[in-house]
Order: structure tokens, then sequence, then C-alpha cells
């Protein structure tokens, strides 16, 4: 809630006296310790009920206080975190002012002053929500003010993302480490040899495919979705997966001299094939989860409880699929691809689709939202990011090799996205991914 700052003679804005809790703490505790003296000359009802009184409101104060600063310190976590977070609420308040963000009248008395909250998560990221007053001016402004905030400890951190809220009453702003590189580069194959569901997108963040099962991810020609789609390939075939390319420019075709080339097609006929293959493992897999639920009787089994093998559809360039159909082959594609993401979750199988943009002409809306994880490379404009998050995550270009992306469960809004580094190392050959093939056979898990 927003607090009333009044202009001193100094013509500095302050918090009234008048609105500061100490100072009505201090009021009465003084009036209580004066009607203590006066009891000392003067004993009657009067005096001793005003004592009690007196008394009693400093406790009520001073319990209401200290319960609400141990919440503060209870929720921040640690009482480090809580003054970090409260001097960063001061700071960014002071910045407001300093920059008369918060009113453009510069010359009034008074001046209303937005509610600041702070939330340090480190080392993921800060979040900062502003609550949003009228006469406040864009938020690509606002920006400067938030930076200009984090010095010392906290200098690195820079907003990454900055938004209003659906309802138009607050700015949220979610700074990352700038300095930090999140770049995940493998070093040797034992970096790309991944856990059964587990992959790796940048550093600090691995996802599970049997908790969140598919990923969309949306890009310009040149802003490395496909290096992005390598870099999960990479860890599929090394644990073990059984990968379905629907390969919508070829991309994947050199892989045929050493992976069965029946599950890489492009061909409007066979990716059918594909995808009917696909739902019948499906089925086969819920009867096997169903047995499995029975026989130990433990409800919500993930697949790889049952130990069962990842089955991941790769569909690479959607649009360019959807090109080669006709209306009733689109439609038939879109609707063995909602179901297979609908029902696959439960039973390990995935769905990992990229496309240029989360448009409904590339990407229809009831495909859109079944991903739990979505990545945005490059620079987009306000309404491409709001179909691929549903709220705009930033303002003015993203520098190459990055992105933003949204994970449910994980993020409350986007956050920046680092794609993977598989050229440094000479990750990128073709031998490399035969050798992560076989790591997935000779383990076993094939």
């Amino acid at each position: 809630m927003a607090t009333t700052y009044k202009k001193n003679a100094r013509n500095v804005y302050k918090v009234p006296l008048y609105a500061q809790f100490w100072i009505w703490w201090g009021l009465v505790l003084g009036l209580a310790v004066l009607s203590l003296l006066i009891g000392f000359v003067i004993t009657n009802k009067t005096v001793h009920f005003g004592q009690f009184g007196l008394w009693s409101l400093v406790a009520i104060l001073t319990m209401w206080r200290a319960y609400s600063l141990t919440k503060s310190v209870i929720e921040a976590e640690t009482i480090g975190k809580y003054f970090i977070q409260r001097n960063a609420e001061k700071a960014v308040t002071k910045s407001l002012l300093a920059t008369m963000s918060v009113n453009r009248l510069q010359d009034t008395p008074n001046i209303s002053v937005p509610s600041v909250a702070v939330c340090d998560s480190r080392p993921s990221h800060i979040s900062v929500e502003v609550e949003k007053l009228a006469g406040m001016y864009e938020i690509e402004k606002m920006t400067e003010d938030i930076n200009s905030s984090f010095r010392g400890k906290l200098g690195g951190y820079a907003v990454t993302s900055a938004m209003i809220t659906t309802d138009g009453l607050t700015y949220i702003f979610v700074l990352e480490d700038v300095a930090a590189d999140k770049t995940w580069r493998p070093v040797t194959l034992e970096d790309v040899t991944a856990e059964k569901y587990a992959i790796t997108l940048q550093k600090g963040m691995t996802i599970r495919l049997d908790e969140r099962a598919h990923i969309a991810v949306w890009g310009k020609t040149g802003s490395k979705k496909t290096t992005v789609l390598l870099g999960i390939i990479l860890q599929l075939f090394s644990m073990g997966a059984d990968v379905r390319f629907i390969d919508g420019k070829d991309e994947f075709s050199s892989f045929k001299v050493f992976y069965p080339a029946d599950k890489i097609v492009s061909d409007p006929d066979d990716v059918f094939k594909q995808l009917e293959d696909v739902l019948a493992i499906i089925k086969q897999r819920q009867k096997i989860m169903a047995d499995e639920v029975q026989k130990r009787g433990k409800m919500g089994l993930k697949a790889s409880e049952v130990d069962l093998r990842p089955v991941v559809v790769v569909a690479d360039e959607i649009g360019s699929i959807v090109a080669l159909m006709d209306t009733k082959q689109a439609k038939r594609f879109v609707a063995d691809l909602v179901a297979i993401i609908q029902r696959g979750r439960s039973v390990g199988v995935s769905v990992i689709a990229s496309t240029q943009d989360p448009s409904t002409d590339t990407l229809p809306q009831k495909i859109r939202q079944q991903f739990s994880t979505k990545i945005l490379l490059g620079s987009a404009n306000g309404d491409t990011q709001r179909m691929a998050f549903g709220e705009v995550a930033t303002a003015g270009d993203v520098e190459n090799f990055r992105g933003f992306y949204t994970c449910d469960g994980v993020t409350n809004q986007p956050m920046k996205f680092y794609v993977c580094d598989l050229y440094a190392n000479g990750f990128n050959d073709l031998e490399t991914f035969k050798k992560a093939y076989e790591i997935g056979l000779q383990s076993g898990k094939i």
C-alpha cells in the first residue's frame, strides 16, 4: 500500500512523523512511564486504570511489531536475507524518489510512494514488486531505477525480465546475475551422459521429463533453436531414450548412418505412421501402469519408477511439416500430436517441438498450452512474447545465444535463457552423437 511522503523545510521528501510506527510506540511508552511516575505521587483508581491501559497498549503494539517482524523473517527464511531484502526495498524506494519516478509533479508538497517488495531467491534470481500508481512512467525507465538501486554485493544483478501484472496494479522485475554465464558447455561425454528422464538445458536448470514432459522451443532463423534441440538429443541418446524424429527441414537425416532410419521421418504419410506408433506405445504403457498401480497399491506412479524407457517425439519446424499437408491432414496431425501430449506424460512419452514462432498459424493454441517448459530465443515483439508466455518478458533486443523461458512449477514469470554451447569442445559433430547413442546401447538402457 502506498505511503505518503511530505516535503520538509529542506525540500526533501520524508515520511511524516505521524505515519511512523516507532513515533507512536515511543509516545505511548512515554505516556506509560509518565503515568507510572504520577502513580508514585497520586494513588487512586483512575490513575491505576490509566496505567494499566497505557502499559497494555505498549504490550499490544510491541507484540504486534514482534509478530510482524517474526513473520517477515520466516518468509525471508533467514535473518540475513531479511536484512538484505529490507535494505534493497529502501534502496529502490530512495531511487524512485530521487528520479521522481513515482510522480511527474515535482513541486507538490505531498507525494504518494508505492510499496516495494523484494524477494531474495539467489543464486537463481531476485524479484522486485513495485505498486503501480497513477503518474508513474513507462516500465523501461522504471527498469533503470531498479538497476541503479542494487549495489555492493548485489551489484552484479540487473533486470532481465520486466512486466506489469494483468490487473495493471503491479510492476514485477526479475534480476539475475548478468556477470554469471549459465551456458551449459559439455567437456567430456560424461557431461552428456544423462540420468534417465533428466535433461540439462543450462547451468542450474535440469528438468525431469517424467514430471514436466513437454518442451517447446521458438525462435527466428538463426536464433539457435537447432542447437538447443541438439543439446537435448545428445542427452536423450546417452540415456537410451527411444527418440522419434519428425524432421520438418531434414536437419536430422544425417543420424540415419547410425540411428534407425524408420524413426526419422518428414513425408506426411510417414509422419502419421510415426504418430500412430507412438499412440500405440502410450496405449500399451497405460495398461502397464494400471497393472503396476494395482500390484503396488500406490497411485500416481511415474514412468521412471516403473523403469519404462523414455519415448520422445522431436518435432522440428512444425510449421514446415503442416505446410506440406492439406487441411484434412493438418487437422489429423494436430489431433494426433495433442493426444500424445495429453496422454503421454504419465507413461514416459514426451514431445519436444520447435518452430519459428508460437502463433496459431504454426502452433495451434491447444498444443501450445500443453508444454510445461517454453523457450523463446532471440528478440521478439510483445505479441509473440504474449503468445509464448501469456505476458511480455522484456522490451528491446535480446543478445545472441540468449532468450527467455518459463517452466511450470519452477518459474513465476519468464527468466533469462542461455543457449547451450556444443561448439567450444567439438560436441556438434556427427561422431559425438553416434558415441552418445552407443553409450545408451552399452548401458543396457535400450
